[in-house]
């Protein structure tokens, strides 16, 4: 039992990893070309994405990517390999698209995805001792807030941030695919309270 909780964290934290590389490249290439160019690069790869799905499904070994997604997949996540990555393309093209003339508010809500979700999972993972829902822990939870109110503050204010940073917290423990709907609930918080 001991070396199979061992192997899954391993293949949580080579998800997270990844999750925070790639996180950290769209942020930077949304930081470097702007809304609209980002949304066509971001639309191309979802494309590509969504092929390289299809052609898993079928048994079809892509070199590269085929490990890659069989790496870092959960077993929840079989039936769609790729999944959490085509969700987190999905909900940045959307505020791409629907934030084009606000950088600050898409990079606010990718970043909130990309670093809180990470951390909140490497810390739940080794320091979760206190389950509140599914296998969420307050330990992961509280990261997450503490996190998230940190990428939310660099750009608004702390009593903005504090509120949308909380809303986010709660999305996050949904049993709703938060690669999908943290960003646009973020981002969609932000433009009211704004």
């Amino acid at each position: 039992m001991q070396k199979q909780e061992k192997i899954k964290k391993i293949k949580e934290y080579t998800r997270k990893s990844i999750h925070l590389i790639f996180g950290i490249m769209f942020l930077t290439l949304i930081e470097l070309l702007g809304t609209i160019k980002s949304a066509y690069i971001l639309f191309t790869l979802l494309v590509i994405g969504l092929i390289a799905t299809t052609l898993i499904i079928k048994k079809i070994d892509l070199p590269f990517i085929s490990t890659i997604v069989k790496k870092v997949e959960r077993e929840n996540e079989k039936k769609i390999p790729g999944k959490a990555a085509i969700m987190f393309f999905a909900s940045a093209i959307i505020l791409l698209l629907l934030s084009q003339d606000d950088k600050n508010l898409v990079l606010t809500a990718l970043s909130v995805q990309v670093f809180a979700d990470s951390f909140a999972a490497i810390i739940g993972i080794n320091f979760g001792k206190h389950k509140i829902l599914g296998k969420k822990t307050l330990e992961g939870s509280t990261t997450f807030f503490i996190i998230a109110l940190l990428c939310i503050s660099y750009f608004y204010s702390i009593q903005i941030a504090i509120i949308t940073a909380l809303i986010a917290t709660i999305v996050e423990l949904l049993p709703l695919d938060d690669n999908l709907w943290v960003p646009l609930f973020t981002a969609g918080l932000l433009k009211i309270m704004i």
